[in-house]
């Protein structure tokens, strides 16, 4: 007989467990499923998720689309709906969805460990193992999600295991968003509207040792047919009768937290409406065996198109016999192979003498096989939250896209470009959507992109927050990490194919809604500082913010210089770049110590929710250590004067390193060891007198990879890689001494030139490189 699981209140009297209570403990996964093991010993569960299990229902707000000329006079005539930061468009904070959705509870019920029995578990890499004992009866398990398919893999052998003391359970609670329901507190305290319905019941199936949940989510634009999610399993073994219940509750591993509500800035639970929901569980009862136990599972949904073609569970039955077919060894060494694979590739590496710096990450950044729709699921650079490790109904923020705080320097400096993929997928995309938002509210043409958005597709962009859409470099920020893939690998295929469509029409946007005042500057304006004032009276602090000045500067030069590498749009590239060059300058207001820079010009300083006064260093790469020594003294006077909001203060951490400002309570990142951003290579620019380390196999911009060594106050020698031929600008690291270049494929000297004037007064050494050929740069002695 199938126990049921313990109620809530019950769980305190069982054995302290090893997974623990909730999930969050153990987590596998591959760039599709996600899996976190958790629960009470007797009942170790899978909570599982795929990528792109989204409940796409997106309400139509009932505000009319505002062009931006009705925006501007309603700002003229004082409209509040509009002004002060309000939001105009309700529908994004009244319903909690779109929002991704879990597939559903794997639960292993290890019936024989009632009572006094023990579980123990082992965290690997790949893997995950468990081990079950009560006595003579023991099971063991090895857990882990396929590298390379869409399958999750339990595999182990029991010991004089009698019928009934071991079950697998699929379970998925019925959704618990319902009509006049609180909303997610990151959206705010409100109660959801009536109009719309709960998602069906669940229901649950057995068929010749398949077992499967389903939840349907209905028609939506971008699956016309119809969405579901399928979690389907299948054992490998003596298995008895499957019992099946459609609507019942208890079913599941109850959700168990010591606090429910909104406990941080970025973490919610809401585990009671779950707990208490009804919902639909299928179990497979195994028959007494001494010898192999495997399990198989697997989650499909209509974007496979087999799936589409014959349905989901008959896909999910073909994964599943594939799987059995192929048994746990083969299972197994692929998905080793795969690592391997991973593993053999070069390593990003830095470290210090003192083991306060550590990094060695394989170049790829995925060590799977990468889904092959990218749009649909997570997206590293801007996802709030997770698809695949989703077990709640709601979600920070609806876990959309978020398109104001993009960075991707990191993962290029890993050369981790697989990270980025999925991002590039869905912002080509989404390039139509951004057309039609370009002509329908602000008349212009190219593209013009949206704050905010989902995996899902509609006519225009998706209108979420009226004040900080109009934050109008968002286009430029989120087609940055286009250009900087690009500028450290140079891939011209990459440039054509899937970069210059995005930068050209965010260029001919922005030359479209750019007009030269009789000053002969493009001030920008309308704008808005990104979450700051919003949209204002008679829109007096509505022009030139420093984002959009250093952004969209960004944004055409890089066009202008894409354009002139491809050969494409010659006239278009020049206006282009002379816009860029007649954008105003940074806006600054007076302190007692001297000016410091003002998010948006005309205003005071205010507590700012993101450090829009310094977005020209971290975001905008306009200013660094080879600016000015003005510029870059107002920089360090606003970053020492400014008030930045608490959580959001790590980005001055960027700010810093930028500026050469060395805080151990900053840590180390890898641009305390490399910059590249300002077009000269820098080696060790912010790191203490006494630092002693290294790294290797970096990325910079230019096309190169470097590596380099510090000791005795001083850098060792320096290595760098050619990928492109472009010529090297490198921060001279002796100033004070005879720097000599060696071309080590062609075993000779490389003729420098040296660069006066840098801020530091030091020298930049200039030298030409060759695609292909390795570098040794070192003082001569």
């Amino acid at each position: 007989m199938v126990t049921a699981l313990a109620a809530p209140s019950a769980l305190a009297e069982s054995p302290i467990s090893v997974l623990g209570l909730e999930p969050g403990a153990y987590r596998l996964c591959n760039d599709d499923l996600g899996v976190i093991l958790w629960g009470p010993d007797e009942s170790p569960t899978l909570s599982v998720g795929k990528s792109d299990v989204w409940d796409r229902r997106n309400p139509q707000p009932p505000e009319p689309v505002l062009t931006l000329q009705q925006i501007m006079d309603r700002a003229r005539a004082g409209d509040k709906s509009i002004l002060g930061g309000a939001g105009y468009y309700t529908g994004y904070n009244s319903h909690d969805f779109p929002c991704p959705k879990p597939a559903g509870q794997l639960i292993l019920q290890l019936n024989f460990l009632k009572p006094g029995g023990m579980l123990t578990v082992d965290q690997q890499p790949r893997q995950t193992c468990l081990s079950a004992a009560n006595g003579a009866k023991k099971l063991t398990l090895r857990v882990f999600v396929s590298a390379v398919r869409n399958v999750i893999v339990m595999t182990g052998e029991g010991t004089a295991l009698e019928d009934g003391d071991v079950a697998i359970r699929l379970y998925r609670h019925r959704d618990t968003i319902v009509p006049g329901g609180a909303v997610h507190p990151t959206l705010g305290d409100g109660k959801s509207p009536n109009d719309f319905e709960q998602l069906p019941m669940p229901t649950a199936g057995a068929e010749n040792g398949v077992l499967w949940v389903e939840q349907d989510f209905g028609k939506d634009p971008t699956f016309p047919e119809g969405f579901t999610s399928l979690l389907a399993a299948q054992m490998v073994g003596p298995s008895g009768a499957a019992g099946v219940v459609q609507e019942g509750t208890g079913l599941g591993t109850p959700l168990v937290t010591e606090k429910e509500g909104r406990l941080s800035h970025g973490l919610t639970k809401r585990f009671t409406p779950i707990n208490e929901a009804p919902g639909a569980a299928v179990t497979g009862r195994v028959g007494a065996f001494t010898g192999p136990f495997h399990v198989y599972a697997t989650v499909v949904t209509p974007q496979d198109p087999k799936a589409r073609e014959n349905g989901c569970v008959a896909r999910a039955k073909e994964l599943l016999a594939e799987a059995e077919a192929l048994g746990p060894d083969a299972l197994w060494a692929e998905h080793q192979r795969q690592w391997e694979s991973y593993d053999a590739q070069p390593h990003a590496r830095a470290w210090s003498a003192d083991d306060k710096l550590k990094l060695d990450a394989p170049w790829g950044g995925v060590p799977y096989k990468a889904r092959p729709f990218g749009y649909y699921g997570d997206v590293s650079l801007c996802s709030v939250d997770s698809t695949k490790f989703c077990c709640q109904d709601s979600s920070m923020w609806h876990a959309d896209f978020h398109f104001n705080e993009i960075e991707a320097t990191g993962p290029c400096m890993q050369r981790q470009f697989d990270l980025l993929t999925s991002y590039f997928v869905m912002i080509r995309t989404l390039l139509p959507m951004a057309q039609v938002n370009a002509r329908q509210v602000y008349d212009c043409a190219g593209a013009m992109y949206p704050l905010v958005h989902y995996p899902l597709k509609a006519d225009s962009i998706i209108h979420t927050h009226i004040s900080w859409e109009q934050g109008i470099e968002i286009t430029a920020l989120l087609a940055k990490p286009f250009w900087l893939r690009f500028l450290y690998t140079w891939d011209m295929d990459f440039l054509r194919d899937t970069a210059y469509p995005v930068l050209r029409e965010g260029a001919r946007f922005y030359a479209d809604f750019l007009k030269p005042g009789a000053d002969g500057v493009y001030h920008v304006f309308p704008t808005v500082s990104p979450e700051h004032r919003g949209i204002t009276k008679n829109l007096e602090f509505n022009r030139d913010t420093q984002s959009s000045i250093a952004l969209i500067r960004y944004h055409l030069r890089a066009a202008a210089k894409a354009a002139a590498l491809l050969g494409e749009d010659p006239e278009e590239a020049v206006h282009w770049r002379d816009i860029a060059e007649k954008l105003p300058p940074y806006p600054t207001v007076d302190t007692p110590e001297g000016p410091i820079f003002i998010d948006v010009a005309g205003a005071q300083p205010m507590e700012y929710n993101i450090a829009v006064p310094l977005s020209a260093i971290f975001w905008g790469d306009d200013i660094g250590l080879d600016s000015p020594p003005e510029q870059r003294a107002i920089a360090e006077r606003t970053l020492r004067l400014i008030n930045v909001w608490e959580p959001h203060r790590g980005y001055l951490k960027g700010v810093r390193r930028r500026l050469g400002i060395f805080d151990p309570a900053d840590g180390f990142a890898l641009e305390n060891l490399l910059q590249s951003y300002t077009g000269v290579l820098r080696v060790f620019p912010t790191v203490p007198p006494d630092f002693e380390g290294g790294f290797e196999n970096l990325g910079a911009q230019g096309g190169f990879i470097v590596g380099a060594e510090r000791a005795n106050g001083r850098a060792k020698t320096v290595s760098l890689e050619s990928l492109a031929g472009q010529p090297c600008v490198l921060a001279n690291p002796w100033p004070n001494g005879t720097v000599v270049v060696t071309d080590l494929d062609a075993a000779q000297p490389v003729a420098m030139q040296g660069i006066e004037g840098t801020s530091l007064g030091t020298t930049n050494l200039r030298f030409e490189t060759v695609s292909g050929h390795k570098y040794r740069i070192e003082k001569q002695s």
